[in-house]
């Protein structure tokens, strides 16, 4: 696979991450119009809990799916796709069955008050979402990026749908919400069965693969919980030292960051499956360091120009509403932040090849943990003092440390020649746009330097050459 067709891949791959993830930010307009601070507070808690629990259902065996099953051929991909998809069947069954018993117990811990049903409801989408995803993770693995974004699209056209019909036709409110994801992924899984039945041998079932691939997969457990608490934990701690309204208008913003993740997410769907296959060329870190500078150059471009523009979009008029409501407008002051926390999260996953590589998994949980342990630290010094601006601030940091020693851990054993300047290119502008209050003419005029000075600073001689040469030609 070549750099363009990476970058195709990606491009695909990325559609589809979006179209997936783009639901959470079309249905704020629903949300933030439609729930008080408090509720949308509630929604957000029940979705940090999803988030944080799928790591849980997964234990890894999403990583170790992935890993397998590029590398075999033949009957062995069937293998261990029955292998780990039985086990999630089963564990899933075992997780949902104990979230649902004791749902009156975890209910006033997760979701801050007295929400029982609503904790029966998260352990029904846990369960459906553990399945439904791992044929996707096929389609990746086969590289079918474009059944993927019909799947992905599904997905988009029934949350809308349902969301819209449950919460607003109904009013059936934050139930609605629960009651139609749901449906959706009950439908997702049944729209995936033909993958899983082209797929599923159970007369391949076996002890000894099973093994392996737990002491492939296990080491992501912690490291996935670890990321969980890098993502989540800022709402839970907000909820403690300030109040569910605040953590509503956190949420609210934090989505608008999730463009960040986004990118960063579309991109790694495409750039494990490209690592894995040519990680062992001798040429291969050249490529990664190539690939990097223009990864960070362009999702640098898309995070300054939101973190620009932001302020002026949730106010865009819509009919009588606006694409927020006025209660959370505040939000917007922690999207440049939590993009440029994504941005360090992006610098991660370029640093990923040597890990899978050299098959040193055992090294996530160090590399991530260090991530929890100063999101937590951060969060609890940083929330009393600057609200929800300190926990964007965590968040910041807890990348920017994870990013950092994952450098440390990797440079000996597989060194990628990055370039600095690539790096720190789009971190000066966000750092600009953070300490300094703009003008629309400098935010104007920031709009057009970046592309500019990136392609004279930062892009490599030989593509200026081509471009250079396009344009005599012309």
């Amino acid at each position: 696979m070549s750099i363009r067709s990476l970058g195709k891949q990606t491009l695909i791959y990325g559609i589809g991450t979006i179209l997936a993830r783009i639901v959470t930010f079309l249905l704020l307009p629903l949300y933030t119009n439609v729930f008080t601070t408090e509720e949308y507070g509630v929604v957000a808690l029940a979705y940090a809990f999803i988030g944080f629990t799928i790591m849980l259902y997964r234990y890894g065996m999403d990583a170790a799916l992935m890993k397998y099953y590029v590398e075999a051929k033949g009957e062995e991909k069937k293998k261990y796709f029955t292998i780990i998809f039985v086990s999630q069947i089963l564990t899933s069954l075992i997780f949902s069955g104990l979230l649902y018993i004791f749902s009156s117990v975890l209910a006033p811990i997760f979701l801050g008050g007295d929400y029982e049903f609503l904790m029966q409801l998260v352990a029904v989408i846990l369960f459906f979402d553990a399945l439904w995803m791992l044929p996707l993770l096929i389609l990746r693995a086969e590289e079918k990026p474009r059944h993927y974004i019909i799947l992905s699209l599904l997905n988009v056209v029934l949350l809308m749908s349902l969301n819209i019909y449950l919460v607003v036709y109904k009013g059936m409110g934050i139930q609605g919400v629960l009651i139609g994801n749901i449906v959706a992924s009950g439908i997702l899984l049944l729209a995936t069965l033909p993958i899983i039945f082209r797929n599923i041998r159970i007369r391949l079932l076996d002890k000894v693969v099973l093994k392996q691939v737990l002491r492939f997969g296990l080491p992501f457990f912690p490291a996935g919980i670890f990321t969980m608490i890098m993502e989540l934990s800022d709402r839970y701690l907000l909820e403690w030292m300030t109040n569910t309204a605040l953590v509503g208008i956190y949420s609210a913003g934090n989505k608008l960051g999730m463009f960040g993740m986004l990118m960063v997410m579309g991109f790694n769907m495409g750039w494990m499956p490209y690592f894995l296959k040519i990680g062992k060329q001798k040429d291969a870190p050249i490529i990664f360091a190539r690939v990097a500078t223009y990864f960070l150059g362009i999702s640098g471009f898309f995070i300054v120009i939101i973190s620009l523009w932001i302020d002026y979009v949730v106010r865009i008029n819509i009919g009588n509403v606006t694409v927020f409501g006025s209660e959370f407008w505040s939000s917007t002051r922690v999207v440049p932040l939590i993009l440029l926390g994504y941005y360090f999260s992006g610098l991660f996953v370029l640093q990923l090849p040597g890990v899978f590589i050299l098959n040193k998994t055992k090294w996530m949980p160090i590399m991530r943990g260090s991530g929890a342990i100063v999101s937590i630290t951060a969060n609890l010094i940083l929330i009393p003092i600057f609200d929800i601006t300190g926990a964007a601030m965590a968040k910041v940091l807890a990348y920017f440390c994870m990013a950092t020693t994952i450098y440390i851990m990797t440079r000996k054993i597989y060194p990628i020649p990055f370039r600095w300047r690539s790096i720190l290119f789009p971190i000066v502008f966000m750092l600009i746009i953070i300490a300094i209050p703009l003008s629309n003419e400098l935010r104007l005029l920031i709009t057009i330097l970046y592309p500019v000075l990136w392609f004279l600073l930062v892009a490599e001689k030989t593509d200026i050459e081509k471009i250079k040469s396009l344009y005599r030609k012309k």
